[in-house]
């Protein structure tokens, strides 16, 4: 059993097929095959079950998985840091948004003062994806808003993130007193995109109290966002770091909701259950946390 073996499989756990896996790996998918094959072998364990020409991870197949994340994953360190000693390893961060745009340029900023031979390597995008890059070891750590839901990632809230209803000056319900969510019914709404946790969040807050709303615009940019907004396509939910320029231009309006003046989401730092954490990703967990929540709100 080798750590090529425990490469193979995992690949093929996370790209779906061994054709797939292969052509990630720049292997035949026959090596493939027979490195699945001698696993199972070796330990005497059906990895997949194969149905409809699809694979499904057995009782087994889950539970090697877990320990072939955890010893590729140290592996991959031990490698980066001695055979790297003399040269610049890297950190690989992920962020959501939100995080991303209006608080992780200043983390970097601090942490590249301590470790400025370490290259940062930095992927800025929704919850979702940013999940699925720590869970496939793309990133080594990340920053999200809202609930994770895989059992394998550890999640440690780090601060507190307001959202608020945004429109632009002229909207009809900024002149409206006592604003309630009844208001905001059959309303167009500019959204985020699928996987984003603001939007899952306020959608879910909107079905339980049975307010449909019209989606008018779905975007995965918060410029775009924020630019509908003024020229009157509809009302937002965005966090306040978002808006807060805007606002402070009187470009853009916060509309006071009942029951929506507590609305906020956790913004977490989160990591994979067996990720080694080693002393540059531990200092950017403590500069995370001990960013000022004076500085969202």
């Amino acid at each position: 059993m080798t750590i090529r073996h425990l490469k193979i499989f995992i690949s093929v756990v996370d790209y779906k097929t061994m054709s797939n896996a292969a052509k990630k790996l720049f292997i035949s998918q026959p090596s493939v095959s027979q490195a699945i094959r001698e696993i199972e072998e070796y330990y005497n364990i059906m990895l997949f079950e194969r149905l409809s020409q699809r694979l499904y991870l057995t009782k087994d197949g889950e539970n090697l998985l877990k320990y072939s994340r955890y010893i590729v994953s140290t592996f991959d360190n031990m490698e980066k840091e001695f055979k790297n000693k003399h040269s610049n390893v890297y950190i690989r961060i992920g962020g959501s948004l939100t995080f991303g745009t209006y608080i992780l340029p200043t983390i970097m900023e601090q942490f590249e003062k301590k470790y400025n031979t370490i290259e940062s390597k930095i992927i800025v995008d929704n919850t979702k994806i940013i999940e699925e890059k720590l869970l496939t070891n793309e990133i080594d750590i990340g920053i999200v808003e809202g609930e994770t839901q895989n059992n394998d990632i550890i999640k440690i809230p780090i601060l507190v993130d307001k959202l608020v209803v945004v429109c632009s000056t002229n909207h009809e319900l900024v002149n409206k007193e006592n604003v309630t969510l009844k208001d905001l019914y059959g309303k167009s709404m500019i959204a985020r995109e699928d996987g984003s946790k603001e939007r899952s969040q306020f959608q879910k807050f909107l079905n339980q109290n049975n307010i449909k709303v019209d989606c008018k615009w779905n975007c995965t940019s918060v410029e775009t966002i924020k630019n509908a907004l003024k020229k009157g396509q509809g009302f937002a939910v965005l966090s306040i770091m978002a808006v807060k320029d805007e606002i402070e231009r009187n470009e853009l309006k916060v509309i006071k909701v009942e029951d929506m003046e507590n609305l906020s989401r956790d913004l977490c730092l989160i990591y994979h259950k067996n990720k080694f954490l080693n002393e540059e990703i531990n200092y950017f967990i403590q500069l995370c946390k001990n960013f000022p929540q004076s500085n969202v709100f």
